[in-house]
């Protein structure tokens, strides 16, 4: 269990250094001029979305689910089985998307996406980090 709460904590400290960029950045111009703020954001969404996937992985494993085959396929096997809901779903698929493109380098990587989730999405973030903290804390 103790693996699945560093995960989480992981998770949290990184949402409150993205939601400190989100202050200190109140445009996407002052976003885009800043290096440093836009390294540190695409780390950090990269860091909770491959928390929120090793978190989803370990309860396959834990439940001897049947294997996933990506990423993306993690969350429809936890849905198939009960132990994720589906509003989440679509969030999921965007942050796999994301963490994709940051880690790949697909193209280069929109700053007005990147400051988008920061604006717009974080809170759902939030959301599925305590959904999550909840589903642990029933195991």
């Amino acid at each position: 269990m103790e693996i699945y709460f560093r995960k989480l904590e992981l998770i949290n400290d990184c949402i409150k250094k993205l939601s400190e960029i989100k202050k200190e950045n109140p445009t996407v111009e002052r976003y885009r001029s800043s290096w440093k703020d836009k390294d540190s954001a695409e780390r950090n969404l990269q860091k909770i979305i491959e928390a929120v996937t090793d978190i989803g992985k370990m309860i396959i494993a834990d439940r001897k689910l049947r294997e996933p085959g990506n990423n993306r396929e993690v969350f429809l096997i936890l849905e198939e089985n009960g132990l994720f809901p589906s509003g989440y779903l679509s969030l999921i698929d965007r942050m796999i998307g994301m963490r994709n493109i940051i880690v790949h380098s697909y193209d280069k990587i929109d700053d007005a996406i990147v400051y988008r989730v920061l604006k717009k999405n974080l809170n759902d973030i939030k959301k599925l980090s305590n959904y999550l903290e909840k589903s642990i804390a029933r195991m």
